[in-house]
């Protein structure tokens, strides 16, 4: 049975990989550096410091990307500061869930701490979480285990075969595989390639449908 329930945030408990999708379309040709949805999609699930190397790879060492982040970062905490960070569906129901079990959440995101905290405490969803680890904590970023392994010790456990993570990016559940836990897509705005798929546990359409016992049967 389920031990611990690891969640990434952006594109899965909130609708905001849209956002920053947008704000590159819009913030990167202004720049002078036109992008494809091709590209931008490559730098979800991502942290800050591989998407600056990833950016330095394809623009090269010119392009501003700390002028860049400041504007974007600006554009879309002004959206979520007037409306809130954009909920999912079924995120209250599978938190909720999980709570009323005694099983032990954890918030694993690419994101860095202060942006973060901010998103989840403007929601009103920090009482769901046992423990956090954030983009900045970790040295590698996904799809290296390390911010889940982060996570995991951070709930006091060493079970990771017990432990299910939800996520919607490649890179992401790359991770959760490399880190021995059960993964399941959901899916945002990336369908990953056959391997990653190979790899997961389960794949579902909304969190809602994580949110019964019988889902957890014959982990």
């Amino acid at each position: 049975m389920i031990r611990a329930a690891i969640f990434d945030m952006d594109g899965l408990l909130f609708d905001t990989e849209r956002l920053y999708c947008e704000a590159w379309r819009i913030f990167a040709p202004e720049a002078g550096y036109p992008v494809t949805d091709e590209l931008v999609y490559s730098f979800i699930g991502r942290n800050h410091r591989d998407t600056l190397e990833m950016v330095n790879t394809c623009f090269g060492p010119g392009f501003p990307y700390a002028n860049f982040a400041r504007k974007t970062r600006n554009w879309i905490n002004e959206i979520m500061a007037a409306n809130g960070p954009p909920e999912k569906a079924g995120v209250r129901f599978i938190l909720e869930f999980l709570r009323s079990r005694a099983i032990p959440v954890a918030l694993a995101t690419s994101t860095s701490e202060d942006t973060a905290r901010w998103m989840i405490e403007r929601a009103g969803l920090t009482h769901f979480f046992t423990a956090f680890a954030f983009g900045n904590e970790v040295s590698r970023g996904k799809p290296d285990p390390e911010i889940f392994n982060l996570a995991l010790s951070r709930l006091g456990l060493f079970s990771p075969e017990f432990c299910v993570v939800f996520e919607d990016s490649p890179a992401g559940l790359s991770a959760a595989h490399a880190a021995g836990m059960k993964g399941v897509f959901v899916k945002d705005l990336i369908e990953p390639d056959a391997t990653v798929l190979s790899r997961i546990w389960k794949r579902i359409d909304s969190l809602e449908v994580a949110a019964l016992p019988e889902f957890y049967y014959n982990m």
